[in-house]
């Protein structure tokens, strides 16, 4: 017990002997931003961090306007949120999740029913996120396509039809679940077309089809989301990345598939007492985001054209980007333009094989154009 406590205060005082060590090594910290406040501009990220002081005061401002207390998911501002959902997404029925892996996995389960054998794109959350869940606690082989890609080919999805249904134990493939955004391939979009192949290729096959969503409301407003969602039977969206909730999911499809969903959600474990707070900020941040998100669109294109025509910066090609775009200039540039934007409170990428990140998000609108010109170009 002693050693212990006495390796414990060495490895403490080791801790606090560090930075006056590394600072006479020759080491300093990075440069800290300015403390955050209403102009801070994020453009790393979907959002703004979550600042819990304001999420609380907008919570108490909008539990005042009325009854809106759920008891189990039922009732309340879940109720509301879930059919202000389906009619954004041109679903018939939607159900509040806690998140959106169990909101995935439930999907799949419920779409797989008693053919548990699911084509995904190898980049996907449902694949490289939610820790092997589709089959750990349903039992469902996920066959993961096109690494590096956005989306299968046909003649992918052919041969991993072929590989189940014409071996020599032949097996059903009960669904096809899909996510666009990616987020691993810098936020693109599977093409509308693409989608449409896949679907009618799936409908041959009796396949059933999910979209893992999360990001979509990102995307630009000539995106119609309502025929986007249309090929797929359930579609989830978060509620937290970009919607001002602390938490939560929505998952959306024909009636009797979320009724069955809300069965399996009970049986996960997801079946929480109360869901109200999540989906009233959500409920707002959906009243919102869409007007908003359009906006930014259009002040990070009159941005990108302010930015290419001084001829130091070119936005990379990307026909089917939600959010996420890149901006190609020299590493000394972008460099400099971090350090004035760290200056002025705007986060900017890093320089990275010559190029850097450009997320639009709501922040975009915090300051004009000809500001994040100036932090570009100096």
């Amino acid at each position: 017990m002693h050693s212990d406590r006495r390796a414990f205060l060495g490895l403490a005082a080791t801790a606090m002997a560090l930075p006056p060590l590394a600072r006479a090594a020759g080491w300093q910290a990075a440069p800290a931003f300015p403390p955050v406040d209403a102009r801070s501009v994020w453009l790393v990220g979907d959002s703004a961090p979550p600042d819990p002081a304001a999420m609380s005061a907008r919570l108490a401002e909008l539990a005042g306007g009325g009854s809106v207390r759920d008891g189990y998911l039922n009732g309340g501002a879940v109720e509301a949120l879930e059919k202000a959902f389906a009619a954004h997404l041109g679903k018939e029925a939607c159900a509040f999740f806690p998140t959106g892996t169990l909101a995935n996995n439930v999907a799949l389960r419920v779409l797989c029913g008693d053919a548990p054998h699911a084509l995904c794109q190898y980049d996907s959350h449902l694949y490289r996120d939610e820790s092997n869940m589709a089959q750990r606690l349903a039992g469902i082989n996920l066959v993961p396509l096109a690494a590096g890609r956005v989306a299968p080919t046909r003649d992918e999805l052919v041969a991993a039809f072929d590989a189940a249904e014409k071996a020599p134990y032949a097996l059903k493939v009960g669904a096809i679940s899909l996510e666009s955004p990616v987020r691993r391939l810098d936020g693109q979009l599977i093409p509308p077309e693409r989608i449409a192949e896949i679907a009618a290729l799936a409908a041959a096959h009796g396949t059933r089809m999910h979209l893992d969503a999360a990001r979509l409301l990102l995307a630009p407003p000539t995106l119609d989301r309502k025929a986007y969602v249309a090929p797929f039977e359930t579609v989830y969206v978060s509620l937290y990345k970009y919607l001002g909730a602390p938490f939560g999911a929505v998952l959306a499809g024909p009636a009797a598939v979320i009724a069955r969903a809300r069965e399996w959600r009970h049986l996960y474990g997801g079946l929480i007492y109360q869901g109200w707070a999540p989906a009233l900020l959500a409920l707002d941040g959906l009243q919102r985001l869409p007007e908003g998100i359009a906006r930014a669109h259009g002040a990070a294109g009159a941005l990108f054209a302010a930015l290419e025509k001084s001829g130091k910066v070119k936005r990379a090609p990307n026909p089917d980007a939600s959010n996420i775009y890149r901006l190609e200039m020299p590493q000394a540039l972008a460099e400099s333009a971090f350090e004035r934007g760290r200056v002025a409170g705007v986060r900017i990428g890093r320089w990275e094989k010559g190029s850097i990140p450009f997320f639009v998000n709501e922040t975009l609108l915090r300051r004009p154009v000809e500001e994040y010109v100036r932090v570009f170009l100096g």
